[in-house]
């Protein structure tokens, strides 16, 4: 019995460096399926940058924030927290052809890259899914937060 615990808790063990790194890039994006639309955050170097085309413009929305050094910490710390790097996808059944989706991707140099896709064609449920949307939360928390403090148009 007590290998079975180990062995389950080696499979979900993070890699993910407790300190945060130097040269941490984080990026989120949306995609519409065959929609004209797609949102792009991304985060790296203390800057926060973000891109958004929604049908109905004919130009997308662009616009970067100098993120606060402790925002950023508290980001990453919500990566580690959740495992990020462990979150796996369930077996997809079919496919579907006008399926959105989103990426969530965490780097640093070549120390570490660990990226998921949540959509209808890279299912998640269970604590997969519960941990993907709280670091997705964090991001569109910290966008949202940022909004307002907008330093130019990129």
């Amino acid at each position: 019995m007590l290998s079975l615990f180990f062995a389950a808790n080696c499979e979900a063990q993070s890699h993910l460096p407790k300190q945060l790194p130097s040269d941490l890039q984080i990026s989120y994006s949306e995609g519409g399926g065959m929609l004209r639309a797609y949102k792009r955050i991304t985060i790296e170097g203390g800057k926060l940058s973000f891109e958004e085309l929604r049908g109905d413009r004919q130009e997308p929305e662009k616009w970067s924030a100098t993120l606060n050094a402790d925002d950023v910490a508290k980001l990453y710390k919500v990566f580690v927290e959740n495992r990020f790097d462990t979150i796996k996808n369930d077996k997809r059944n079919g496919i579907v052809y006008d399926a959105g989706s989103e990426n969530i991707a965490i780097s640093a140099g070549a120390a570490f890259s660990f990226h998921v896709t949540s959509g209808r064609n890279s299912p998640l449920s269970g604590s997969n899914l519960q941990r993907y949307d709280a670091v997705s939360g964090a991001i569109i928390d910290l966008l949202s937060r940022y909004n307002d403090k907008k330093s130019n148009s990129l």
